[in-house]
């Protein structure tokens, strides 16, 4: 008799206990800053995994493009550059342009780094 009653009060304090934690865990998103020798760009048209994918790979080809890293959520391309690398904001365009995609705006710039 007691058996049943006590495997349902564990599987409501267990439910509970996921429902009173779950919104701790959606809302610890952390966003990271971007590197300081990096440049965030806004691009249109990344959608998927084989977008990023193929944005990256021209961006590699770049002289001085250390890193690349693609948002897919919010469509946002971090470049990461080595010291004294620096693109205009034509050359990005061109690059994007490249890959297929069209830029819609530079968001930071490495220190120094002229549009």
């Amino acid at each position: 008799m007691f058996r049943p009653m006590v495997h349902f009060l564990r599987l409501l304090v267990l439910s509970l206990g996921l429902i009173a934690i779950r919104p701790v865990f959606a809302s610890s998103t952390v966003t990271v800053p971007p590197p300081a020798n990096a440049y965030v760009l806004r691009v249109d048209g990344l959608a998927c995994p084989f977008c990023a994918y193929g944005i990256e790979k021209e961006f590699a080809k770049q002289p001085g493009v250390e890193n690349t890293d693609v948002n897919l959520s919010n469509g946002v391309l971090i470049v990461t550059v080595s010291p004294g690398t620096a693109f205009t904001d034509a050359q990005l365009a061109q690059v994007v342009h490249k890959a297929g995609f069209q830029l819609k705006a530079v968001v930071n710039r490495p220190a120094g780094a002229k549009p």
